[in-house]
């Protein structure tokens, strides 16, 4: 294989150090590599991100969540990387315009196809830490109105962000160990400006999975403090129910009783009877709300 570009020449994808090609492409370019059974099969079929060394060849793939949906839509490509050559294995999820706007921005630093593809990695998470400042702001706002009760059901809202978030963590998890297979070619080149970016990546991966993490944690909290409220509705209206049918019950049984129409059933013939009644149920009920009131029945703790 011929050896690596001098350090100090610009590294460009059109400086034939970097090539992104379709599959068919890449197994009439490299047959050697795609013989491996295994290398090919982790190319041609993309997961999960992941990366692989085997005997100096380091392969591996990206499935990217879309910021935009990150239950459907993902950027999914492969990557190999050899001694003097970075290859892409892309299908359509528009790799070769984030390689470009890449260069365009990094231009000069970037050196040899091994420090590209570490640039490239920190590229592709470098706008996710705003992104979850958005989820981070969202679950603010939610819990807000959810404390207002501006909001009739947060249920859907809530769980969509949940899924959102595991999926995100799950996706830095990934990241994180291919970082870990990264370390280990990074070490055996011997590049210094490899190993401080893949050690800046880490740390960036890392910090990206503990604020996930946190905001997993911090909508858990939100979700329970949701269903205490609920709970909370729930008592009170039982609660309130209860208060009704205590006070009621003696009524219906009065008029229960006084509805069987007996011949020689007392009161029923007097004038005043019916009058008493009432006078009898009215003190009735101001006598149960005096007792619910002062011996605390039915309060809340």
């Amino acid at each position: 294989m011929e050896t690596l570009k001098k350090e100090n020449t610009p590294m460009h994808s059109d400086d034939n150090q970097v090539e992104i090609l379709g599959l068919d492409e890449f197994r009439q370019k490299e047959p050697g590599i795609c013989s491996v059974h295994h290398i090919d099969k982790v190319i041609s079929k993309p997961e999960f991100c992941k990366a692989a060394n085997f005997r100096g060849l380091v392969y591996g793939t990206f499935v990217i969540p879309s910021k935009k949906n990150l239950q459907i839509s993902h950027n999914v490509f492969a990557f190999c990387l050899t001694a003097d050559k970075l290859y892409f294995i892309d299908e359509g999820s528009k790799i070769r315009k984030k390689v470009k706007a890449m260069e365009e921005e990094y231009d000069d630093e970037i050196k040899t196809p091994l420090v590209f593809l570490l640039d490239f990695m920190e590229y592709l998470i470098r706008e996710d830490l705003y992104v979850l400042q958005g989820y981070e702001k969202t679950l603010s706002e939610l819990g807000n109105r959810m404390e207002t009760g501006t909001v009739a059901d947060t249920g859907k809202d809530f769980l969509y962000m949940r899924s959102e978030l595991n999926a995100l963590y799950t996706y830095y998890e990934q990241l994180s160990n291919m970082a870990q297979t990264m370390e280990q070619v990074v070490v055996q080149s011997g590049n210094d400006t490899a190993q401080a970016l893949l050690s800046l990546y880490v740390q960036r991966v890392q910090h990206l999975a503990q604020m996930t993490h946190t905001l997993k944690e911090s909508l858990t909290q939100v979700l329970d403090m949701k269903q205490a409220r609920l709970s909370e509705r729930q008592n009170d209206l039982v609660n309130l129910l209860t208060i009704v049918t205590s006070v009621f019950t003696p009524l219906t049984l009065i008029t229960g009783w006084f509805g069987m129409n007996f011949v020689n059933m007392r009161l029923l013939k007097e004038p005043w009877g019916y009058s008493a009644v009432i006078v009898f149920c009215l003190l009735l009920t101001l006598v149960e709300i005096l007792v619910i009131r002062k011996w605390k029945i039915f309060r809340k703790q």
